[in-house]
């Protein structure tokens, strides 16, 4: 007995003779689109791999230098913690280490301006002026040295008066000053010097009215030292209140006229 599925077979097979179609033939340029296709393929998939690393690597950095500079890790709650790792209640936290400030800048710190020179800084003689005095006047220098180990200033005019000793009697008005002469700033360092002009008549042109007596010297005050000194210097003064008190001038840079 004929099975009827080989009867359907024979004839699918003639049909497939009788209607045979031949296979299409590639357009032209195909197979480089192909590759070209394929090529861009194989670019996308090694970039995304690479990003993939990259970021990869750069949370494993992350990590690794959190752990290495972070705080130390944190013990679960139901660790107990050993003894090196607690600080006691008694002792107290370590403070960090105090880092020395910069010092201050030559270039932009203000010089301290020298203080002024004060009595007991200094020490007051008494000489004659170069070149003497003219006719019927004498010229004194008191002659003011720094003998402090700081540099220091005198400004303006000393005060002088004529006195019968070391703690003797004022004899006549304090000197006057010198008005033609400016006042001038001078700094004395150590052992610097300075000067001031004491100018006075002699007795005898203001006479019968002078009533010349002996003095023993000068009582100066430094420019504004309310502390005197006693500076030895033998002459006559007029002794009448105002008459021939003479001058001084203010101090004057060393000892040049």
């Amino acid at each position: 007995m004929t099975d009827p599925d080989d009867h359907f077979d024979d004839q699918f097979e003639g049909w497939l003779d009788r209607h045979r179609v031949e296979p299409l033939s590639p357009t032209p340029g195909a197979y480089e689109r192909i590759a070209r296709s394929a090529r861009r393929r194989r670019t996308v998939r090694v970039t995304a791999v690479a990003g993939a690393v990259a970021v990869a690597l750069t949370g494993v950095m992350g990590v690794a230098y959190r752990i290495a500079t972070g705080p130390a890790l944190l013990l679960r709650p139901d660790a107990s913690a050993t003894p090196s790792a607690t600080a006691s209640p008694e002792s107290p936290s370590p403070q960090p280490p105090v880092s020395a400030g910069p010092p201050s800048s030559p270039a932009t710190s203000t010089p301290v301006q020298s203080q002024r020179c004060h009595t007991g800084e200094l020490k007051v003689s008494a000489q004659a002026a170069p070149g003497g005095g003219a006719a019927g006047s004498e010229y004194v220098w008191l002659v003011f040295t720094n003998v402090s180990a700081g540099t220091c200033t005198l400004y303006g005019y000393p005060g002088v008066s004529w006195v019968t000793g070391p703690s003797g009697q004022q004899v006549n008005d304090p000197t006057g000053r010198m008005t033609n002469v400016t006042p001038a700033r001078v700094v004395l360092a150590p052992q610097g010097v300075a000067h001031a002009v004491v100018h006075h008549a002699q007795p005898g042109v203001y006479e019968p009215t002078c009533h010349a007596v002996d003095v023993a010297g000068f009582r100066v005050y430094p420019p504004d030292e309310t502390a005197s000194v006693f500076v030895p210097w033998t002459a006559h003064a007029c002794s009448t209140t105002g008459v021939n008190i003479g001058a001084v001038s203010p101090i004057l840079p060393g000892l040049s006229e």
